[in-house]
């Protein structure tokens, strides 16, 4: 019996303690240091029993150091510090998997050899000067018994996975090579030729029989317990499955959590197809009708299953990171298009509103801010690949830039924001006006200066109707007709327009507000009648209060 190591135990949790005393400067060393911990960890529990697991964590250590050795930076301390670790667990694992002597010898030993257990005794020829020659008949039988045996013979496979890797088919062959035996016993005439033939087709058939078990015991051997190694692999497979495509804009954390899911998927996909590229030439798994889910064990068609899968694993992978670099570079053109249309106006023209309408600013810092996010979240992810995000930072200064240029055109905008010329000074019109303003029923609040935005007070009509079904019939023929009351109102109105700076009641802001003062001579039931109200109330751009005069 073999037991761990202690100095490969002490080596081993000592370098966990330790762990990493240099800041890793790029995202392949990260991942190194986060596997050689989990290897490290996982190498504490081995025991003699364990075996294959110290040989499945010897497999993905080489398939993570190798990763390591792509990194662009092997003179940083951070790289040289894991990548010893990774040599120093590589060689303990190594050295305690090495069998000692006896049990090396014992393996050698345990192979069967030609003529060995395999092989009844009672098959030896017999010489005997006075046996009879053989009758008509046990010719007959002897010629058939020769070509049974080179049949089974040509039939056992020499090549490929071994069915004597499966006890019960070693057993049927035994059994085979039993009755041959047992059947040539019968023929002592050892000088006759069809007997000749027959035993020599019975030797040849012990010499293969024996040659095949020896290479499915070889076989066996390598692939140790297949039918766990296909379970642990399937079971990696769904645990550290390909993680779905970020949705733009992502952050920092979420980048890292996405990377580190992408890299234990492709660890794993990697592994599988590394340890299954060895399974599938010499693992004997005849296809049978159920699923491992079911309780049956893995066959050949499942060890196909899981290297298609494998391969889609890595296809998905590398579609996943693709769709979302396809998705911010086509979202980072528009972003580009789009700045050099948006907010390009005079600040001072007829398109201020841009800059100092209501909500205007928090919408343009809104729009600058959700790109910014999407522009970083290239960098993120680029950074957290070890690729140069150049492009996407360069990006995020140009965008940065457009803010404050914004910044600087509503400034603008707001120093030449000021009441319109009057188009009349109409007293009585203005002290209308006045009165609207003043009407506590519209809370309009603190005022401004009012100017008169129309030369005249105008006349307008308009009618409204409604129509009220009472019934409706549906005649033979398929018309419905219906029957009701039609009521129609007549407005009729004079207006004028003002504009009027109002205080926010909140703030010490200041909006241009665009009112009409209206005047019903006729109506509806509900219509104000004879007197001036306030219609239609639009409100504009800022205004400083310097402005305001």
């Amino acid at each position: 019996m073999k037991y761990v190591n202690p100095f490969l135990l002490s080596i081993v949790f000592f370098g966990i303690i330790l762990s990493s005393t240099a800041e890793a400067i790029d995202s392949i060393i990260k991942t190194a240091e986060s596997d050689i911990i989990r290897f490290e960890q996982q190498a504490q529990g081995l025991t003699p029993s364990r075996r294959s697991n110290a040989q499945r964590i010897l497999k993905l250590l080489d398939i993570s150091h190798e990763r390591l050795q792509t990194s662009p930076n092997q003179n940083d301390p951070s790289w040289q510090e894991v990548n010893q670790r990774y040599i120093n667990l590589k060689k303990q694992i190594e050295e305690w998997l090495a069998p000692t002597q006896p049990e090396a010898q014992t393996t050698q030993t345990a192979i069967p050899q030609t003529g060995g257990d395999i092989t009844p005794a009672n098959a030896s020829p017999q010489t005997n000067d006075s046996v009879p020659e053989l009758v008509s008949g046990e010719r007959v039988r002897v010629k058939k018994l020769a070509r049974d045996i080179e049949s089974v013979t040509g039939g056992l496979t020499a090549t490929g996975p071994s069915p004597l890797q499966d006890p019960d088919n070693v057993t049927a062959y035994q059994n085979q090579l039993q009755q041959f035996g047992d059947a040539l016993t019968r023929y002592p005439q050892t000088d006759d030729p069809d007997v000749k033939t027959a035993r020599t087709a019975y030797e040849s058939f012990s010499q293969k029989l024996t040659s095949e078990y020896n290479r499915a015991q070889e076989q066996l051997a390598m692939l140790g317990n297949v039918q766990e190694r296909l379970a642990v692999m399937e079971d990696n497979s769904r645990k550290y499955a390909v993680p779905m495509p970020l949705a733009i804009p992502f952050s920092e954390s979420e980048t890292q959590a996405w990377i580190e899911a992408a890299s234990n998927a492709r660890t794993v996909a990697e592994h599988n197809l590394k340890e299954l590229a060895v399974i599938a030439p010499i693992a004997y798994l005849p296809n049978n009708p159920g699923t491992p889910q079911t309780g049956s064990p893995y066959d050949a068609n499942d060890v196909i299953r899981l290297q298609r899968n494998a391969s889609d694993t890595l296809q998905k992978l590398e579609n996943a990171y693709s769709t979302m670099a396809e998705q911010i570079k086509n979202r980072l053109a528009q972003i580009g298009q789009e700045l050099k249309m948006r907010y390009q106006d005079d600040p001072a023209g007829e398109k201020q509103w841009l800059f100092i309408s209501e909500g205007s600013e928090e919408e343009a810092f809104k729009w600058y801010d959700e790109n910014i996010a999407i522009a970083q979240s290239s960098v993120f992810l680029e950074t957290a690949l070890g690729r140069d995000p150049q492009e996407a930072q360069a990006m995020i200064e140009t965008i940065e830039q457009a803010k404050i240029d914004f910044i600087k055109k509503r400034d603008t905008a707001l120093e030449t924001s000021i009441l319109p010329e009057p188009k009349s000074n109409d007293k009585q019109r203005l002290e209308i006006a006045k009165e609207i303003i003043e009407n506590p029923k519209y809370k309009f609040g603190e005022y401004g200066k009012i100017v008169l935005t129309s030369s005249e007070i105008v006349e307008r009509e308009r009618q409204d109707s409604e129509i009220k079904i009472d019934d409706a019939e549906l005649s033979s023929g398929g018309d419905i007709k219906m029957s009701g009351t039609e009521t129609t109102w007549t407005y009729k109105w004079q207006e004028f327009k003002f504009a009027v700076p109002l205080k926010e009641t909140d703030s010490d802001t200041w909006y241009i507000w665009w009112i009409t003062a209206k005047n019903f001579s006729s109506g509806g039931s509900r219509t104000p009648l004879n007197q001036w109200i306030s219609g239609e109330a639009v409100k504009g751009n800022r205004i400083l209060k310097k402005n305001i005069r």
